[in-house]
Parts: C-alpha cells; structure tokens; sequence
C-alpha cells in the first residue's frame, strides 16, 4: 500500500479570468489569477458547482449542456500533456470587473492590471488549475514504478483547514481549503481513477502548532493505523514491507508542515519536494525538474554510502565486519547455534565495535582495538543478550581501563540462519578483498582482535602489507578448521545471506493482494533484516556511551552484502 499525504494550501489552486475583445486589440484575452485570502473557499465554491454542471450536463440541466463534449472541459498542459485541471470556457463563471479587481490577485505587472481595469467589461474564470498536484501525481507515479509498486494500492490523503483571518470582520471558514480539497479530489478521480483520494478536514487553527499536532494525532494518523491494521492481518511482521507513506512538502504553514513530518515520522516517510511553486504562474506550463524525491535516511542526513568513501575507521569497521561474517557462515551448522543458542528466533547478529586506545608514550600512534559480539538467547525467560551489549562487555572484560572516549563506534547486521539448520557453503565470497585486522588463531568472540597501532590516515599499502583477505579466510575454515578436510567433498550452493539483492532506497512494495501477500509470508529466502538499528536496551546503552563522546557512530548496512553502509550518531 502506497500512501501520499498532501498538504492544501492557496497555491493549489489558480483560475483562467478571460474576455474576447475581438482581434487587434492590445490587451490580454485570458490572465491567472488566484483568490485573495478570505475569497478562496466562496470562489472555489463557485467552481466545485459549475465542473458538476460540466460533468453531469443533461441532469443538471445547464443550458450550453447540449454543446458540452465530454472530454473538452479536461485540459492538459501543452508541454508535457500532464492533467493539470478543469476547462470552464464552456460554461465560464462570470465575474464583474469591480469583484475581479478587488477579490483577486492577477498575475502581471502594474501595466496589465491597468489595462484590464480600462478594457475588461464582462470577465469570466473559464478554467481552474492544480499546479501542485499536477506535478506531485506524476511524479509520485513515476516514483512507484522505479520501486516496482506501481500496481500497489494508491491512497492520497488531501489534508484541508482554515485559519484566524487578520481581519476580524471575516469569517474564519472564508479561507478555507476544503472545497479545493474537493475539486482535487474530484482531478483525481477523473484523471487517476486508479487512485483514491481521501479529504481529512481539520477546520482550524491551521497556523498554531499546538493545534496541527491534535489534528495528526487525533484525526490523519488514525486513518493511517487503521490501513496498517489492515495490512498487519493480511501480511502478519512483513506489513512494513507493503507499507510505505510519502509527504508532500509543497506549500503550507510551518507549524502545519511540521506537525505532519513529526506525527508520521514513526513510518520512516519519503519525500516529494516542491522546491520551485510557481512556475505555472509565471510560465503556464509544467516542469518535473520543480519536484524531487527524497528517502526518509536522506532527509535524516544519514544516506546510504559505499565504504571507499567513507572515513578510514568506517572502511576497517566494515572490512571486519565482512570478515566477521564470512567465518560466522562457514562455521554455520557445526556448533550449537541453531539448535540452542538462536534456537528462538534464529535471526543471528552479529556487532564489530572499534576502539581507539590513546598511546602510552607521548608521540606514538594510538592502538585499534576491534572486538567483536554476537546475540544469544540462552533462556528467553531472563531475555536475550544483543550484540552490541555483548560486544562493549567483552571489551571491557579484555581490557577494564578501558574508558567511553576509547569507544569510536560499532557496525551492526543481520543475517538468517539456513532453514533446515545444514550449512550452506558458498562457491565465492560476494564481499571486496581487502585489508583486515591481524587475526589470532582462535576465532572466539570474547578474544578481540588486535591491530599494530596504525593512524587513522593510514595508507592502503601497509594494512594489505600485513592481513589476511577474506579468501583466506574461507580457505581456511573450508580446509583445516573445525573438521573440515575430511576427504568428502559436501554439495556447494550459494549463501543466501551473500546473494540478497540490492534493495532500492526503501524496501520493495508488492501489490496489496492474497498472492503477494501468501509470497512475501511463505518465500523461499528469508527477508534481509538490514539495516538494522540497536534495540530499545541497547540504544540505551549507546546513549550512555555517547553522552562521553558525541562523535560515537553506528554503522548499518544495506543488506547482508555489506557494500554499502548507513552512518549514524547516536546524539
């Protein structure tokens, strides 16, 4: 299910004033304009009446009814052929000059407005425009089919309100954007029917922040649970992977646009931003370049990065961290992992921390320590111990001076286990050869690796000078470790945590229906858990450490691969 919440303010709608004055004569025939503020809910009144008059002509009874084809009160923009409103030409909205000079803002210079005031006599709005979204819809459109979700469930939630006119001797409902909510969702429904739109009104104050934050708590988000509800019952854990909510950022007050991000913040939105408003008004035309999207980790600063361009600590986290995995993998089915130590969830994690220890003898390099911990789930009753607990004790064990300023930060993922609990050997290792720690003998998680005190600024050829790569690593473990060499050659097959493919920005959208979800519920590979954030007693635990050293950072990855990577700080 794909959800677009926008935001209606009074740059959504712009009207066509014309006149025919006949040929030869210098001034315009048709200008834009838009309602002036306590005018727009009686104006796009006006227009909601007349577009049914157009749509259903013989039952309402109009008079130009038998002249009306129906399609010519639909307009589309010249350049791009993109919907972008209602024509009214046939049945225009007649306006007179003395109410179209006072209650509407025109769009040109002093000279045209003072040449409508001399030659304009009998005006009328013969067409209305969507700007905003005549941009966000295609673009949106264009959005799902690159995330495969084109032909999921398209729900648009078209937020209206009103707010306290300067003017006291308005009414606080003449500004509002209700009945624009209902021609929007009136385009919607003619030019996307395969869409449905929703108006959520929240009448007002729209400009005070306290009363947008009751408003998306108390009306918008609701709606939302109640779909999630819905998908939870139909796709049980894997609803997030159907549920994804994008925001409009377009136009609107602060405390409203606010408000709207930190209420659905909790289902990690994209963005469609508007960055450029007004280039029908001044253009009349459409221009996709004016609409950007964003994924909810680059609107939070933390975009997805391949390690070779991240820092040099960041770079040895992740070469571990592979190496870590590669001997967890190859090592799979020949202890008790399976059958009792994640014999629960078998959903291992594994956690690298790095440290920094600062040199004993003025003028010497500090020492890179990198211990290692995984999750363990010995009695469920007591709870489970986590991977990036497990890894700060086992550091602190191996080394009690040590303090929270040495702890630089710690790489997270999330593997799965094999189904039937056999190992499953990998003809080739997906990740990057490449420098890692100085290995010793024994692979025990509670033994920290321990790297020759280097600078973080390292170069290349001194770590590739003195480690081992990953293929070693597999040798290894495939020759003489732990049994293995025994003479029998064991059926190969690839891993399935080494052949996840790479996820787009956000986690692939099936179309919401039995088959996808009976798919996504009983497929054959397990979902890749990455990237995957500390848990609630671990975060507390990364707080503590970060309250001592802000720079402390979490690495994520995209998937199991581990080529490529979220940065994160804790504080």
């Amino acid at each position: 299910m794909e959800f677009l919440v926008h935001n209606i303010s009074h740059s959504d709608l712009i009207v066509e004033l014309s006149i025919d004055l006949g040929d030869g004569v210098s001034v315009p025939l048709s200008i834009l304009g838009r309602p002036k503020f306590s005018l727009f809910q009686k104006t796009s009144r006006q227009i909601l009446e007349r577009v049914q008059q157009l749509r259903y002509p013989k039952l309402r009874g109009h008079t130009c009814g038998r002249d009306i084809d129906g399609e010519r009160w639909k307009v589309r923009c010249q350049d791009t052929q993109s919907p972008i409103g209602f024509n009214l030409a046939d049945a225009p909205i007649p306006i007179g000059i003395a109410e179209l000079l006072r209650d509407f803002q025109l769009r040109g210079e002093v000279e045209t407005t003072r040449l409508v005031e001399q030659h304009w006599d009998r005006v009328g709005i013969t067409a209305v425009y969507f700007p905003l979204v005549a941009l966000l819809l295609p673009k949106w459109m264009q959005v799902l089919k690159e995330f495969q979700s084109k032909n999921s469930r398209q729900l648009i939630y078209l937020i209206s309100g009103a707010g306290i006119p300067r003017n006291v001797e308005h009414s606080r409902n003449d500004n509002s954007t209700e009945i624009t909510a209902q021609l929007i969702a009136l385009f919607v429904h003619q030019y996307y029917s395969h869409m449905t739109a929703i108006q959520v009104h929240s009448g007002s104050n729209i400009f005070r922040f306290d009363d947008n934050v009751q408003f998306m708590t108390r009306e918008l988000r609701p709606l939302l649970e109640a779909q999630r509800e819905t998908l939870v019952d139909r796709c049980g854990e894997a609803w997030k992977s159907h549920f994804h909510v994008t925001i409009a950022y377009a136009d609107g007050p602060s405390a409203r646009l606010s408000a709207l991000n930190a209420s659905l913040r909790i289902y990690r939105p994209s963005y469609l931003h508007i960055w450029q408003l007004k280039t029908f008004w001044h253009e009349r035309k459409l221009s996709m370049v004016d609409v950007d999207f964003h994924s909810f980790e680059k609107i939070e600063a933390s975009p997805l990065v391949a390690p070779s361009k991240a820092d040099a600590m960041t770079q040895m986290v992740v070469r571990e961290m592979r190496m870590f995995r590669d001997q967890f993998l190859s090592a799979e089915g020949e202890g008790e992992v399976a059958s009792f130590w994640l014999r629960k969830s078998r959903k291992p994690v594994l956690a690298v921390l790095l440290i920094e220890k600062p040199a004993t003898v003025a003028g010497e390099r500090p020492t890179i320590v990198v211990q290692r911990g995984m999750n363990c789930e010995v009695s469920m009753p007591t709870g489970s111990l986590c991977a990036e607990r497990n890894a700060i004790g086992s550091a602190l064990a191996s080394d009690p001076t040590l303090t929270r300023r040495a702890l630089k930060m710690i790489a997270v993922l999330g593997l799965n286990l094999a189904a039937d609990g056999i190992l499953n050997e990998t003809t080739s290792i997906a990740s990057e050869p490449g420098p890692t720690a100085t290995l010793l003998e024994s692979v025990g998680l509670e033994t920290p690796v321990q790297i020759r005190p280097i600078s973080v600024q390292c170069s290349s050829k001194v770590e590739k000078a003195s480690i081992p790569t990953a293929q070693t690593v597999q040798r290894s473990a495939n020759g003489t470790g732990r049994g293995r060499g025994r003479g029998k050659r064991r059926r190969e097959k690839m891993n399935v945590n080494l052949v996840s493919s790479r996820k787009p920005k956000r986690p692939r959208t099936f179309s919401f229906d039995k088959v996808a979800a009976e798919e996504m519920i009983h497929g054959s590979s397990p979902l890749d858990r990455n990237p995957l954030a500390p848990c609630g007693a671990c975060k507390e635990w990364l707080v503590k450490v970060a309250e001592a050293n802000p720079s402390f950072r979490v690495v994520t990855f995209e998937n199991s691969r581990c080529q490529n990577v979220y940065i994160n700080q804790i504080i």
